[in-house]
């Protein structure tokens, strides 16, 4: 796919990616805008884990939450400890950074094994540089964190298969017999893709792709090394152990695995249509969605014409769409587990675009100068035009006139360049401060958390350091819920509906609680309702009955029963 270079990275090479990366995605680790509910779901189970110490079972204010396996909030506990607070949203987000970084070097070192030093170097540049990926490498949901095992598993198998492994001289075939420890770690990682997001999902992501190219080879004697008793207890045990011990404790997660799960195949569970995927493989692979596909096309016959990399890479990318396309529940961020083939496909590709526009495109439409002015003029008119309308500061609007054509200047400019590594490597700088401009202007002035934010740490005012604060269930957006608890200064209880918020009172005759200006009517029923503090705006909220409140109740004397339609929806097992 490109010039030859040696098969292996140097460590220097490790050294420079990892720095690249590591400065990439701490830059929006540090200046991106507040986590958002669904960010903020495993930062506070592992806030809680680390408080409560049930490393088993993730909670959300004090109660089980028994939709994710905890691996993911093992390590952001760890860095938490590490760190000396649970309660910021950039040491959440620097937990996903350090998981994103290994994440690159695999997939380089993946792109190295295939086609030598060059194009690893290059891949692992251009995976850190597709927008879907670098919106994740620093947000601490489950999927980063499973995305590391999946590819560490199909990277594991790829060495198998095509690095000093795969002639299987003095490897036992049979059932029962010995294989290299790189095969029982192989076997690990693909149980542990149970442990990360849910269960079954991150084994199918691996499993696909490694199947599909075993199958399609024919080859009984390659497939028999993954034919072995020993690996396949290995991988049921690592991928049991945590379903098992949570089972004994609350063995309602198994109607979990049936609605939550199974439901999203055929249940409406999305009702996304069928060719879902086929329209968002291309949007997360921008910018490299044209190099990609080019790579595509370009490996089309080596992949249709026997067993080696480019048949690997068309299995790994094309089957996990493929087959969960047929899924009601599909969402852009399941194909971050599939990413990182279509980066090693784009390096051919940007490569063979390079040639075409050096050799046969003329040298007015390679003048950086011209596209620069044309994106400058573009960029004003729309900033005239339209500043009123899109409400934005007017430093932002001087700062995008000004950024964009330069940014242009040095992407066409680098994109031509004569060489082809400092063609690659200027262009991922240019993606890499397009990518730091955009996370710092988005933080300064879309930050729709801010004002709830703001409301939140101003609680300590009016609740007494002793006296314990609630969290009403956000029943209109749960996960809000967890955003709430996460970025509450102390630590907050979660409560179901007014009779739960008395229960857990323990006698005392008052309690405070945060829930939304609507919700003052419900628990009026036990009590006098007083608010004490507002948001400004509550983020999405169509009126102002939505807006976070700070309530004090104070309990009355007696309170009517709740009623048991009531107990039954309220009281349910969340996930």
């Amino acid at each position: 796919m490109t010039e030859n270079s040696p098969s292996r990275l140097t460590r220097r090479d490790y050294a420079l990616l990892a720095a690249f990366c590591f400065a990439l995605f701490s830059f929006c680790a540090l200046f991106a805008k507040t986590l958002t509910g669904h960010e903020s779901v495993v930062a506070q189970n592992s806030r809680e884990m680390l408080a409560g110490g049930d490393w088993i079972v993730p909670r959300v204010g004090g109660e089980p939450w028994l939709e994710r396996p905890p691996a993911s909030a093992w390590f952001i506990c760890a860095v938490y400890a590490i760190a000396g607070t649970s309660t910021s949203d950039a040491v959440a987000r620097l937990a996903a950074v350090l998981i994103a970084v290994p994440l690159v070097l695999l997939v380089a070192r993946t792109g190295a094994l295939f086609y030598g030093r060059n194009a690893g170097l290059a891949a692992g540049g251009i995976f850190a540089t597709m927008h879907e990926f670098y919106g994740y490498a620093s947000n601490p949901e489950a999927d980063i964190f499973l995305c590391l095992i999946v590819t560490a598993t199909v990277a594991v198998f790829a060495q198998l298969e095509f690095g000093p492994r795969a002639s299987r001289v003095n490897e036992s075939g049979s059932f029962f017999g010995s294989r290299p420890l790189l095969v029982l770690a192989f076997f690990a990682l693909l149980g542990a893709t149970n442990l990360a997001k849910g269960v079954i999902f991150g084994t199918v992501m691996a499993g696909l792709p490694i199947a599909g190219y075993l199958l399609w080879n024919h080859s009984w004697g390659q497939l028999k090394r993954y034919v072995w008793l020993w690996g396949g207890l290995a991988a049921a045990g690592v991928a049991l152990a945590w379903p098992i011990a949570v089972i004994s404790r609350h063995p309602e997660i198994i109607d979990l695995w049936r609605d939550h799960y199974l439901n999203r195949l055929n249940k409406g569970y999305l009702q996304e249509p069928w060719w879902y995927y086929a329209v968002n493989v291309p949007f997360v692979l921008l910018p490299w969605t044209l190099p990609a596909l080019v790579g595509l096309w370009q490996t089309r016959r080596a992949a249709f014409a026997g067993p080696g990399p480019e048949r690997f890479l068309w299995c790994w990318a094309i089957l996990p769409p493929l087959v969960f396309s047929a899924s009601d529940g599909k969402h852009h961020h399941y194909l971050l587990q599939c990413m990182a083939p279509w980066a090693l496909l784009s390096v051919g590709g940007a490569v063979a675009m390079w040639s075409f526009a050096r050799e046969r495109m003329p040298a007015w439409v390679r003048n950086p100068w011209a596209w620069a002015g044309l994106v400058g003029c573009v960029a004003v008119w729309a900033a005239m035009k339209y500043r009123g309308a899109i409400g934005a500061p007017e430093w932002l609007l001087v700062s995008l006139a000004v950024s964009l054509p330069l940014l242009t200047f040095a992407f066409v400019r680098f994109a031509n360049h004569p060489n082809q590594r400092a063609a690659i490597v200027g262009v991922l700088l240019v993606f890499a401060v397009a990518y730091s401009e955009w996370t710092y202007l988005r933080a300064a002035t879309r930050d729709a958390y801010a004002p709830d934010n703001a409301m939140l740490h101003r609680t300590p005012e009016f609740v007494p350091s002793d006296a314990p604060i609630y969290v009403q269930y956000d029943w209109l957006r749960p996960l809000e819920t967890f955003w709430v608890l996460y970025h509450t200064p102390q630590p907050g209880t979660l409560v179901r509906d007014p009779w739960d918020l008395k229960e857990k009172s323990g006698g005392r005759e008052s309690a405070f609680i945060l829930a939304r200006r609507q919700d003052a009517e419900q628990f009026a029923v036990i009590g006098s309702v007083e608010p004490l503090l507002e948001s400004e705006k509550t983020r999405l909220e169509p009126h102002a009955g939505y807006r976070r409140t700070l309530y004090r109740v104070k309990f009355h004397a007696t309170a009517p029963p709740a009623p048991p339609e009531v107990l039954a929806e309220s009281r349910r097992t969340l996930w």
